[in-house]
């Protein structure tokens, strides 16, 4: 698989959202959460050239903040939606607990995630370079969410993943943009309290 290069994009929207863009050698490209300020993804596109394949749109759950740039996205982006059966919005290629799939050159695992919203989904890139985690995971935080789905999402599907993952999350929270998911195992309690008592005292603070 060629090499997946990731553009973080902050499109402002409802709370510091952002969107992005993954790209790779061929020019596959996908876009994940379309929100905020269109014209913000229109230039990330733009400054790919001509030569950028649209190969999928990916939603990470059905909020409106993530999908409100969906609308104008299509209009220059022609690929199918993507998200989980459970989502509200329809989507083209609706799937049901994890899966696997290809688009263009990138090869992409979600992960089903549930917690923040029973559709939530965590898209991993194939090299283990990135995990777009929506509103699950937060650098330093996590969303408002039901807890003990979230508690079995963060310790059964997220705290095992590589540490080499670097965590691209749906809102501007944290203390930087982006970081690796091993340092975040480290400063996030809501990652790595293992303890489901102690995880609903903490969601608390939220």
């Amino acid at each position: 698989m060629a090499s997946v290069k990731v553009v973080q994009l902050d499109v402002g929207g409802v709370d510091s959202n952002f969107s992005y863009l993954a790209v790779s050698g061929d020019g596959s490209t996908i876009v994940v959460d379309p929100c905020g300020d269109f014209s913000k993804i229109r230039a990330a596109l733009k400054a790919e050239g001509p030569s950028f394949r649209p190969e999928a749109i990916l939603l990470t759950h059905g909020h409106h903040d993530h999908f409100d740039a969906l609308g104008e996205l299509r209009k220059i982006f022609p690929a199918p939606l993507v998200g989980h059966r459970l989502c509200k919005v329809p989507c083209d290629i609706a799937f049901d607990g994890d899966a696997n799939f290809t688009f263009g050159s990138i090869a992409v695992k979600a992960l089903h995630t549930p917690g923040h919203t029973p559709d939530s989904v965590c898209y991993i890139l194939p090299d283990a370079s990135a995990i777009f985690t929506g509103d699950t995971l937060f650098i330093d935080c996590c969303g408002y969410c039901e807890a003990p789905a979230m508690f079995k999402t963060m310790r059964e599907k997220l705290f095992p993943l590589p540490d080499s993952l670097i965590v691209y999350s749906g809102h501007n929270y944290g203390h930087v943009p982006f970081e690796s998911l091993g340092e975040q195992k480290k400063r996030n309690p809501y990652l790595y309290i293992d303890d489901f008592a102690a995880f609903k005292r903490e969601l608390e603070k939220l």
